[in-house]
């Protein structure tokens, strides 16, 4: 759940760090959660750049779920 919350976020700020600042992570400590969730998924969430974070089409529907689960 703390993950979910956590993606939701990232995709809502469009930035890892201002999430984490959110959520009381570290930027380390989200991009490591998001590489975890990816794994555990078996997809990639997030086209990340070094200036944009943009959610992949997995990524926004996994979101959307998110969304009506912490609903």
């Amino acid at each position: 759940i703390e993950d979910m919350a956590l993606f939701v976020s990232i995709v809502a700020a469009g930035n890892m760090s201002v999430a984490g600042r959110e959520l009381g992570l570290t930027g380390a400590a989200v991009s490591r959660r998001v590489a975890l969730l990816e794994r555990r998924l078996g997809a990639q969430l997030l086209h990340r750049t070094t200036r944009v974070i943009r959610p992949t089409e997995a990524g926004l529907a996994y979101a959307e779920r998110c969304r009506s689960i912490l609903a």
